[in-house]
């Protein structure tokens, strides 16, 4: 036998509440991936969900944070598709000329969202088809 198994049942509890709300059904199989996704944000800031369309990733984020601000943790999502702008108009980019930084999308999104002041947590989502370039250049922007 593997160790114990950790239980948050607060989490548990209110995401099972929130499926039933929604009309959802409560499969042990989606439940693990809300709970991995809880776990992860414990330890992590920066996480994927990946899978299929319509497998269920955006719902159990939105679950998982409603769930959250529910306990009194609250959370906010912020949801963009980083294919549908530029590299440029995500990230930002300097002028060649005047050398003057214009600050892209999620720059932006972060520089609201990433202040101690605002008492919730804010998760910024980009939520459409995963891509080697954006990808690496969003891990390059969250390791520094």
């Amino acid at each position: 036998a593997g160790p114990p198994k950790k239980v948050y049942k607060n989490i548990e509890d209110g995401s099972r509440f929130l499926l039933k709300e929604h009309k959802l059904i409560d499969w042990d199989t989606w439940m693990l991936k809300v709970i991995q996704l809880y776990e992860t944000s414990l330890v992590r800031h920066g996480f994927m969900l990946v899978g299929p369309t319509l497998c269920g990733k955006t719902e159990i984020a939105q679950i998982l944070t409603t769930c959250m601000t529910n306990d009194g943790n609250p959370h906010h999502s912020v949801i963009m598709n980083p294919k549908a702008i530029t590299d440029s108009q995500m990230y930002g980019v300097k002028d060649p000329i005047s050398e003057e930084w214009t600050p892209g999308v999620f720059a932006s999104i972060w520089q609201k969202w990433n202040n101690r002041s605002i008492k919730k947590t804010t998760w910024i989502i980009c939520d459409g088809p995963v891509d080697a370039i954006w990808i690496e250049n969003l891990n390059t922007v969250l390791d520094d």
